[in-house]
């Protein structure tokens, strides 16, 4: 999950996206990124994240060591494909920032640099008290929280067939991979972004082949035809415009809330269900854009900072509701049990807020001057 969308142009704006969450620019006549800020996606990323938030207060509360019944219903437990939206949102990201870094060799530094301040150190500033926690407390984890391995893979955010110690950084992992690939597109230049057909022909033809090893699962996952959706929907924006967006728009999020709320065996399939999450944020992103390269959406202070914040507010949820579930077990049993999730939800968002405004920046400018310090030359 993660990148405001600002130019890369502006050192200033970029600055400030790195902090954030999941960038957002202005076409002139349609085709060339500007500077400004989409503030819908902001907020989308900001809603995304909570989607998710709710996702997970809703297992911790049906814990039989907890509650052990199901709010809302079994609602909340389709509630994840929050995650669907900001793989989308990645790889429309990534591309609409740094198009015309491809083929400019020159630019990989740059391209790598933002790419680590954005997702590792407010990553870090959560992992490692937990690695510290989990090898000091055995029983505040499980085995694999302590292996060896398995904490330097998640340390460095590198595909391993157990789960991560947090276990929410499985999709960095695939961030980082996605970035990686693009990092390669960057060196090989605009040709070579013909690849991301053959590996969407390669994941959907991995589909009919069944269990693979974990390697290829991994790079052939339905997960990451999302990030190729991504880069789609810039490549169409910087050459076309997008008729009625807002009728685009509605219908979007009328086929992603459809598919959330009342499941099928195609939205709720491995691979069918990202096609149409997939498909429902295509149809929301490039709405959003397409409406602020005309009229730019103003937002409250407040919702901009709740769309700022989802990075921080997805790495931190996790251990807040951990924490807070022990405090609301105790509460009155006749105490509805979706206030209980609401409430959770609502205290693990407003932790994220506070991690990002009191942390996430101060981590990030940290291992920046450390990196500048490091490299004396920096990289512009």
């Amino acid at each position: 999950m993660q990148p405001t969308l600002t130019s890369d142009r502006s050192s200033s704006a970029e600055n400030a996206a790195s902090v954030a969450a999941h960038p957002a620019t202005q076409a002139e006549g349609g085709t060339r990124p500007g500077r400004q800020i989409f503030t819908g996606i902001e907020l989308g990323r900001g809603v995304a994240a909570a989607l998710v938030v709710l996702h997970h207060a809703g297992n911790i509360v049906a814990q039989p060591r907890f509650f052990g019944h199901e709010a809302f219903g079994s609602h909340l437990e389709r509630f994840h494909v929050g995650v669907d939206f900001f793989f989308v949102l990645s790889g429309f990201i990534i591309c609409w920032m740094h198009f015309d870094d491809l083929g400019r060799r020159n630019r990989l530094g740059n391209y790598a640099q933002k790419r680590f301040l954005r997702i590792y150190p407010p990553y870090w500033g959560i992992l490692l008290p937990l690695i510290v926690l989990y090898q000091l407390f055995p029983a505040a984890g499980v085995p694999s929280q302590r292996d060896a391995a398995n904490v330097v893979m998640s340390t460095l955010l590198l595909p391993y067939p157990l789960p991560p110690v947090l276990g929410v950084a499985w999709t960095l992992v695939h961030e980082i991979f996605f970035y990686a690939i693009f990092g390669a597109i960057i060196v090989a230049g605009r040709a070579a972004l013909w690849l991301l057909p053959l590996w969407t022909i390669g994941i959907v033809a991995a589909q009919a082949i069944g269990d693979l090893p974990f390697a290829l699962s991994f790079v052939l996952s339905p997960y990451n035809l999302q990030f190729v959706m991504g880069v789609a929907v810039a490549l169409l924006l910087r050459r076309w415009r997008v008729p009625a967006p807002p009728w685009l728009f509605c219908a979007g999020i009328a086929v992603f809330m459809t598919a959330m709320l009342l499941p099928t065996p195609m939205s709720t399939h491995p691979f069918w269900g990202r096609i149409v999450f997939g498909a429902a944020s295509v149809a929301m992103l490039a709405a959003i854009v397409e409406h602020e390269r005309k009229r730019p959406i103003v937002l409250p202070p407040m919702l901009r900072l709740f769309g700022r914040a989802s990075y921080a507010v997805y790495l931190v949820h996790p251990v807040a509701l951990s924490l807070a579930v022990h405090g609301a077990s105790r509460l009155r049993p006749d105490v509805p049990l979706e206030v209980v999730v609401v409430a959770l939800a609502s205290v693990a968002i407003l932790a994220g807020i506070a991690y990002h405004v009191a942390v996430e920046g101060r981590l990030v400018t940290l291992f920046r001057h450390l990196l500048r310090a490091a490299s004396p030359r920096g990289m512009s």
